[in-house]
């Protein structure tokens, strides 16, 4: 398996960014275009054009990032988007994503997080929107689904999330959650694959289904920056309960996740950071949908498999790599550091707690690259080696 994500075009376009020439005046703008070439698995092959609009101030930081994008899908057609980040304070940043495919895909989503929002220990987040995925893919439950067992589907969501939170302390913070997700499941574009309902027409979620979660959740984070982290400690927890208001409605099922992430720098030189996470998650109830279970797979879980590739009530996940710094310059007034990180992800999904839950672990190693711009930009692309072969995804931050 290939899984190349469209978005490594960010990858040359945030190094550009940072290290353009244009310093001439204190609204310091620059645009530049690159091409897109990109295949993976589920999308098939893309190629096209993406110019990208660039503002900052006198001090190299970035304000706002225009990207309108065209690209030709050999399974859906023409799409054209638009991408546009922006970041009005050093607390604050915002991100809108619009798309138009031919076939079946439409997508409009927006975010706004806020870490002072009208008080300096007050964090504020929003997320907005409805996408159509007509790659989505879905081989069965448990952690020995088969990849023979692969089939296709549109996954339709409309999405809304309100976050609010308070630092009791420089590095605690509580956070209410309010989160409201409809799914709707739809033949997908991806004609070689058999229809979902075709296979597996008595998973839970099939019909689709409308969730209300409310969540209650701590963090404690030590970490030097959010963003670009040399050193530190992030600690996440949460416990949620959920209702289904459409198809089966009545019914509840809860979530708990706890998560850990440490920074450790050599001792013998800050070149080399070792990163070190791990995570748990469970979900207790009856006919919780497919896609609200516990998943691994894709960008920041197992590196070496495809987007929720495994999937069951609870899942175990543990994650090292070596962050090494093989090169740093300052290059038209920007310091800029090119990373390698290779890694090893290890993880499982299962639904009972028994003696044979951990019975199955998935292990792939890989290798990361990496451009990193502080404060804002985390470019990455990395390469997974899984049983079913090799995922390459790519993005504008770390995994974790």
């Amino acid at each position: 398996m290939l899984s190349l994500s469209w978005l490594w075009p960010w990858l040359l376009s945030s190094i550009l960014l940072f290290t353009g020439t244009c310093h001439a005046s204190e609204i310091q703008t620059s645009h530049f275009l690159l091409p897109v070439l990109a295949t993976s698995e589920n999308g098939g092959t893309e190629y096209g054009a993406l110019p990208v609009f660039v503002s900052s101030n006198e001090n190299d930081e970035i304000q706002t990032i225009v990207a309108p994008m065209y690209i030709f899908n050999e399974f859906l057609g023409s799409r054209a988007s638009l991408n546009l980040i922006g970041f009005p304070t050093n607390d604050s940043d915002y991100r809108l994503i619009a798309s138009y495919t031919e076939t079946i895909e439409r997508k409009l989503v927006a975010r706004y997080r806020n870490y002072a929002f009208g008080h300096p220990r007050i964090t504020f987040e929003a997320e907005g929107g409805f996408f159509k995925d007509a790659t989505a893919r879905f081989f069965g439950l448990s952690n020995k689904s088969r990849e023979s067992d692969q089939t296709n589907y549109t996954n339709q969501e409309g999405i809304m999330r309100i976050m609010i939170g308070y630092r009791f302390t420089d590095h605690f913070e509580v956070q209410l959650t309010e989160r409201f997700r409809d799914v709707d499941i739809q033949r997908g574009g991806v004609d070689s694959l058999p229809f979902i309902t075709d296979n597996f027409s008595l998973v839970p979620g099939i019909g689709g289904a409308t969730i209300v979660g409310h969540r209650l959740g701590a963090l404690y984070d030590s970490r030097d920056d959010r963003e670009t982290p040399t050193r530190g400690t992030l600690m996440t927890a949460f416990a949620e309960l959920n209702q289904n208001i459409g198809k089966n409605f009545g019914t509840t099922f809860q979530r708990y996740h706890v998560e850990y992430t440490g920074l450790y720098p050599s001792q013998l030189s800050e070149r080399f950071i070792f990163v070190a996470h791990a995570q748990i998650q469970t979900a207790f109830g009856d006919e919780i949908p497919f896609f609200e279970q516990s998943s691994l797979g894709g960008e920041s879980t197992l590196r070496g498999f495809g987007i929720d590739r495994f999937i069951g009530y609870h899942s175990a996940l543990f994650n090292i790599e070596e962050r090494i710094q093989v090169t740093k310059k300052q290059i038209a007034g920007t310091m800029t550091e090119f990373e390698i990180a290779p890694f090893v992800d290890v993880g499982t999904v299962f639904d009972t707690f028994g003696s044979d839950t951990f019975d199955k672990w998935q292990l792939n190693p890989g290798i990361g690259f990496r451009a990193i711009a502080a404060p804002n930009i985390a470019a990455r692309v990395d390469v997974g080696f899984g049983t079913e072969g090799v995922g390459v995804f790519a993005g504008l931050d770390f995994p974790f």
